[in-house]
């Protein structure tokens, strides 16, 4: 246990109340908010991965599903919401969801992740308005996809790293692109969220060995459970 997460639960107990800690921030809600359950579990891989920031360096994490609708926004957008608001830690959350992407941030002000994969310089135009900062895709993301193996990306991984303690990027599911492996392979690591009732092996393994033979770093995987009104997000290592 991270003593980040240790001390926060002196200061508030076993789970946060997301609900008041968003309208503390000011932050845009794009999904309900998790059941108390689900807050614990959330807190559970928040404090996972406090695990992989060292030093001043911060971590760029990818997640990702196997398939569409496995539910990797909800999860990475809460695990962002959590470190961000619990943790306060400086957070950004980017929607790199090319195929599917956030609506609610279409008008959002400054620059888009396809305007900072062309110009990773204009990421000091980000005006600081709370924790978690949230980065639209833009309408064009999908034509700049060919900048996700190059300098570029690289450039702009290393100012995010520089920028914020964690950067949260939403991608879209392994089997339908593999533009999703080459932007992750520019990242510290990717979590694998699956939904409990696709976990077929096959697939599974399918999505791994796409990932891997692209240089990406597996951190582990979230496993969603649709039993519940909403996922319940347990994180373990794969």
């Amino acid at each position: 246990m991270s003593k980040i997460y240790e001390a926060y639960r002196k200061r508030v107990g076993e789970t946060p109340d997301l609900t008041v800690e968003l309208g503390r921030v000011g932050t845009v809600a794009l999904y309900p908010m998790p059941d108390a359950t689900q807050q614990g579990e959330f807190s559970q891989l928040a404090n996972r991965l406090l695990e992989y920031k060292r030093g001043d360096r911060g971590a760029v994490i990818a997640f990702a599903s196997t398939a569409s609708g496995e539910g990797a926004s909800f999860v990475s957008y809460n695990a962002a919401l959590l470190l961000a608001t619990a943790y306060h830690q400086k957070v950004c959350w980017i929607d790199g969801n090319f195929q599917t992407p956030q609506r609610m941030l279409a008008d959002t002000d400054g620059p888009s992740l396809a305007t900072l994969l062309q110009h990773p310089d204009r990421l000091a135009e980000l005006r600081a308005a709370g924790y978690p900062q949230l980065i639209p895709g833009g309408r064009n993301l999908s034509t700049t996809r060919g900048h996700f193996a190059d300098q570029k990306c690289q450039d702009l991984m290393r100012a995010l790293r520089a920028r914020f303690d964690f950067t949260i990027i939403d991608l879209p599911p392994v089997q339908g692109t593999t533009d999703t492996a080459l932007m992750a392979a520019a990242t510290d690591g990717l979590t694998l969220v699956i939904e409990q009732r696709f976990l077929k092996r096959e697939v599974i393994n399918h999505g791994l060995e796409a990932l891997r033979s692209k240089g990406v770093t597996i951190l582990g995987a979230v496993i969603n459970k649709r039993s519940y009104d909403l996922p319940k997000a347990i994180y373990d290592r794969l």
